[in-house]
């Protein structure tokens, strides 16, 4: 599901109401399934970062992740502990529900969350608006650059972390990168130079 999400969602979205689906699993007092499980799990994740405390250690629970407890998430299932525990570990496989490492609570994440709910879609009508998606950016790093085009899902996961204002500067500054370099093989991956917020780097002429 993880890679097929995209083409899936090619056929469009359909907006249901989210107390509808509540009431459905209140009639069928939990869920029937896999499928039900999934949507309960998507409709309990953040919507935006906070910040959680478990015993005494505090760390951000991000948009589309959630600390929820396996016991906890039982209950909203109806299910066994067992059986909820089968379902995670299956959703981990398969790469639709990725574990976040935190050693006091159960910490989740839906890697293709802003698509599921659309958000990505309307992300990528701003930007193309503006000429400022990755795509752009990513041909351009590596028209510059030469370097080989390598970890295309780190760098997409770095892009979606930058605001509009530091996507801008990133595909405006990589040739003021590229240029001050002192040594052009040490020139970072387009990963690296996104989380590093290199473009931003300052320069004495």
């Amino acid at each position: 599901m993880s890679k097929s999400t995209a083409g899936m969602l090619k056929k469009g979205y359909l907006l249901f109401p989210k107390v509808l689906f509540e009431e459905q699993i209140k009639a069928t007092k939990g869920a029937t399934g896999s499928f039900d499980a999934f949507i309960l799990v998507l409709t309990h994740v953040n919507y935006s970062t906070t910040e959680c405390c478990v015993n005494h250690h505090t760390f951000k629970c991000c948009r589309g992740e959630s600390v929820i407890s396996m016991a906890h998430w039982a209950k909203l299932f109806g299910w066994k502990r067992s059986r909820t525990r089968y379902f995670f570990n299956k959703m981990y496989e398969e790469g639709i529900i990725e574990r976040v490492v935190n050693p006091y609570i159960t910490h989740i994440r839906i890697p293709d969350y802003d698509m599921l709910v659309g958000q990505k879609r309307r992300e990528d009508a701003r930007e193309g608006a503006g000429g400022i998606t990755f795509e752009v950016f990513w041909e351009k790093y590596h028209e510059v650059t030469q370097k080989p085009k390598i970890n295309i899902g780190r760098a997409r996961r770095e892009w979606k972390k930058l605001s509009a204002h530091e996507r801008s500067l990133s595909l405006k500054n990589i040739e003021e990168y590229y240029d001050n370099l002192p040594d052009t093989k040490y020139c970072m991956q387009a990963s690296t130079y996104l989380s590093d917020k290199a473009f931003m780097n300052e320069y004495d002429y």
